[in-house]
């Protein structure tokens, strides 16, 4: 640990959230030294705690994956008992976190409008699935429909195929990032101000903005976009490409210089000058024309025969890999990547660090997930 300790050590965060998207902002924040206090069900607790598919001795590694670094509570917030206690650690805590349903917390007196005058320093953050305000603010939501809903999940897959996801809850990460970043924002505020305020983020919100080149280039007369497998709609050649014994992501972009010497080491100099792929704009026209003619060559050699002279042109490309193949490679091991948690229960827990290093300061919690109620006396001391 370097000398200056967390970045954000003293800062106190109570957590009232579960599934994926609050529980990771406020892992991120614990990552980043704050002291988190999550708020869990009596006897049951986060939901995440039991469900799988795997578990080691018990103790599931979906919540193993997502709450590491935090304290747990077992309070009731239906019971006055435990909202008295809520109230309490509002005394001391600069941040609170929730994912709820618009409107959910208010039935508690835990809303923002309730608390805003009798805790003017709260950073209050709610990630919800469609946004606070709206006709859809109220219903509930998941990372796989809101892709769904907003238009990802149309464009992913290949054409004439069934719809398909990400297949990784990438809303639910997206959205509890930007919920970081508006803590992080409101509290840099706060120092000048004297005064919290509420921040608020939801799925929907992230889908938009990263859908954004596509939904600006859509506005401004481009074609509605539809599922394109690997290829990118802005530039060709970038896709996958059949090699003999397996896939190679070939970036061939850039203007006609990596076009040209992607065409030299294929020995295609002959489409070079094509007219059908003349400017990247020919090309992304012709798209399914120029897989044929790339791949036609490519398959003739293993992807690993294709990586050293395309790289030693200057054109970008890499192997499609199979996760097994990525958690053993040297580049993971050079990186730190990966790391061991000493559970109490689980022993040795696998979990991927936060992926941001700073020069001077640790930026990942070392602490193992709590056991449900392991904290509730303890509470910020």
């Amino acid at each position: 640990m370097s000398a200056g300790g967390y970045p954000l050590e003293g800062v106190r965060v109570l957590d009232l959230t579960q599934y994926v998207a609050g529980p990771y902002c406020t892992q991120v924040l614990a990552d980043l030294g704050a002291t988190v206090l999550k708020v869990e069900r009596p006897g049951t607790g986060d939901v995440y705690r039991r469900q799988g598919p795997v578990f080691r001795e018990g103790e599931s590694a979906s919540f193993l994956t997502l709450n590491r670094g935090k304290r747990s509570l077992e309070l009731d917030l239906g019971d006055p008992a435990g909202r008295e206690r809520v109230h309490e650690l509002l005394t001391d805590a600069d941040v609170l976190v929730e994912n709820m349903r618009p409107g959910a917390l208010a039935r508690h007196g835990l809303d923002f409008a309730s608390l805003e005058a009798r805790y003017p320093r709260l950073v209050y953050c709610s990630i919800s699935a469609y946004g606070q305000d709206g006709p859809l603010a109220a219903a509930g939501g998941y990372d796989t429909t809101i892709q769904a809903l907003s238009g990802l999940m149309a464009m992913t897959g290949h054409p004439d195929g069934p719809p398909a996801k990400i297949p990784v809850a990438a809303l639910d990460f997206g959205s509890a990032l930007y919920g970081v970043i508006g803590i992080q924002a409101a509290l840099a505020q706060r120092e000048r101000t004297g005064r919290g305020q509420w921040v608020t983020t939801s799925l929907l919100e992230c889908a938009l903005a990263w859908l954004s080149m596509h939904a600006v280039t859509y506005l401004l007369g481009g074609e509605e976009p539809g599922p394109a497998g690997s290829r990118s709609p802005f530039f060709a050649p970038y896709e996958a490409y059949r090699t003999a014994d397996g896939y190679l992501v070939v970036v061939g972009t850039g203007g006609r210089d990596a076009w040209g010497q992607l065409c030299r080491v294929l020995g295609l100099e002959r489409l070079a000058d094509d007219p059908r792929f003349a400017e990247n704009a020919d090309r992304v026209r012709n798209a399914e024309a120029l897989r044929e003619e790339l791949e036609a060559v490519l398959v003739t050699r293993p992807s690993g025969d294709w990586l050293a002279p395309l790289e030693a042109a200057g054109v970008a490309c890499a192997p499609v890999q199979r996760l097994s193949e990525v958690l053993a490679s040297e580049q993971v091991r050079v990186l730190g990547l990966l790391r061991t948690l000493d559970h109490p229960v689980a022993g040795d827990v696998p979990t991927v660090r936060l992926p941001l290093t700073l020069s001077d300061a640790p930026t990942t919690a070392e602490a193992p997930p709590p056991a449900l109620g392991a904290d509730t006396a303890r509470g910020f001391a």
